[in-house]
């Protein structure tokens, strides 16, 4: 009995060795299998570039600043002074011009003190400036100065900025927009070549849009200006604008 005591307690251990064993054994199995369901899978490589295009055009549009000032003893003097003056300019434009009142907007009008300082620092009113300007729209640009003599005679005598630009945008915009495309392919192809890879299909294209920015013409006519403007005419070159556009785009890479 003893004995067969004995051989039941040797089995007894042989088997939690063997299971043990299998455990130890059954481990490593695991953790390879595991590894090999949570490998990375590479996704297809993709370029972002952007590309701009830039088209250079003339101008067909132009906007003026054109002003009255008027000063005199007292403020309503100078209004009604400056309020005559200005009946006149408005009669030029829109009757010897045809300029539509549509192309004619006030953007400016102030009746305004002016001030004599003495050593004292006190301040004396020595007569008031009525002012009122006049922003004017206006597409032929071939008589744009002498537009500008015209009204200069007719009693504007502040003259501001001459800004030039493009009425419709659209026409010129299936033109640039080529351009930006044309230049991401190019540089899309480029980086590809050099990572050794092949420009594959195209996937996005973002567009930010066309811009044209102004071309501003600075030049500033006072009174005294005027008495000139018989000996020659005022000279305008409305020069060219640039239109520029700007695309992102997206490849893929094979």
């Amino acid at each position: 009995m003893k004995k067969t005591g004995k051989s039941l307690a040797s089995l007894m251990i042989a088997g939690t060795l063997l299971t043990g064993m299998g455990t130890l054994i059954a481990l490593p199995s695991q953790t390879m299998y595991a590894a090999e369901t949570v490998a990375p899978v590479m996704a297809p490589g993709v370029i972002n570039v952007s590309g701009t295009g830039k088209l250079t055009v003339k101008p067909d549009i132009s906007y003026l600043s054109i002003g009255v000032q008027t000063t005199s003893t007292t403020a309503a003097k100078a209004q009604s002074a400056n309020a005559e003056k200005m009946a006149k300019l408005n009669t030029l434009l829109k009757g010897d011009w045809k300029i539509p009142a549509s192309d004619i907007e006030s953007v400016q009008f102030y009746v305004q003190p002016n001030y004599d300082y003495n050593g004292k620092d006190q301040q004396k009113v020595t007569g008031y400036t009525a002012y009122h300007s006049l922003q004017v729209t206006y597409r032929n640009l071939d008589k744009l100065g002498s537009l500008l003599d015209a009204a200069a005679k007719s009693g504007a005598n502040n003259v501001g900025s001459v800004s030039f630009g493009i009425e419709n945008e659209d026409t010129y915009q299936e033109q640039v927009i080529a351009k930006a495309m044309a230049n991401a392919k190019a540089r899309a192809q480029s980086i590809a070549k050099a990572a050794n890879l092949s420009l594959g299909s195209l996937l996005s294209v973002s567009d930010p849009g066309v811009s044209a920015p102004p071309v501003v013409y600075m030049g500033r006519q006072s009174a005294k200006a005027t008495e000139t403007s018989d000996a020659a005419g005022t000279s305008i070159e409305p020069g060219t604008i640039e239109l520029n556009a700007t695309l992102n785009v997206q490849y893929s890479m094979n």
